[in-house]
């Protein structure tokens, strides 16, 4: 996917961008990762993010035109609304542990351990009500106990694979990014891939 084209998707998500706290050590980890050269994509700070849940994938829509987007657009009181229900007294604020990068098939994603579960239950009780909404659009998580944020995209795939690896493995033990609490969910739009731009539409804030 071209990291300029128009798009539109709607998400869940959260730490748009990750929290304050963890700031310094995601930008001391950035700084090393740009040495990896110009065949990789690094998300800058304002750009980290945690897909709770994707509503709308923007790889569906590109160059969206007006109605469609206006069409989707009318969905959003409904989703405002229904995730409004299922938070108060619920979801309260959430202690996340970032970890270290780990390197997958083409990306590099720093996972995110949450113990007391809580994105699981929001993904379990939420996703079947969205459903209704979006029959066809909502995504089913394949493993919804999975939290990641995405950090690092190939723009052409490494020539030497191992040898990339081993550069990941080597920064990683450096870098381990820490913990945060997590205090909101925000209901997102999407117009360049990968919410390199999009606006929150609306915060849900958890707790009483």
């Amino acid at each position: 996917v071209e990291p300029d084209w128009p798009v539109y998707g709607l998400n869940i998500a959260f730490g748009w961008p990750l929290p304050n706290q963890l700031k310094e050590p995601y930008e001391d980890l950035y700084q090393e990762l740009l040495t990896l050269g110009p065949d990789v994509y690094v998300y800058p700070y304002h750009q980290t993010h945690v897909t709770v849940m994707t509503l709308v994938n923007f790889k569906k829509y590109k160059n969206p035109n007006t109605e469609k987007m206006r069409n989707f657009e009318k969905f959003v009181p409904k989703i405002i609304s229904l995730i409004s229900r299922e938070l108060p007294g619920k979801f309260k604020p959430f202690k996340i542990d970032v970890g270290w990068p780990v390197l997958l098939k083409n990306t590099v994603i720093l996972p995110i351990l949450n113990q007391t579960e809580d994105v699981y239950r929001f993904r379990k009780k939420v996703s079947p009500l969205l459903k209704k909404l979006f029959p066809r659009e909502i995504i089913e998580l394949p493993d919804p106990k999975f939290i990641h944020s995405t950090i690092l995209r190939f723009i052409k795939p490494p020539s030497d694979v191992k040898g990339f690896r081993a550069k990941i493995e080597s920064m990683a033990v450096k870098h381990r990014i820490g913990e945060a609490v997590i205090n909101e969910l925000l209901l997102t739009s999407e117009t360049k891939p990968y919410m390199r731009d999009g606006d929150v539409i609306h915060c849900f804030k958890l707790g009483d």
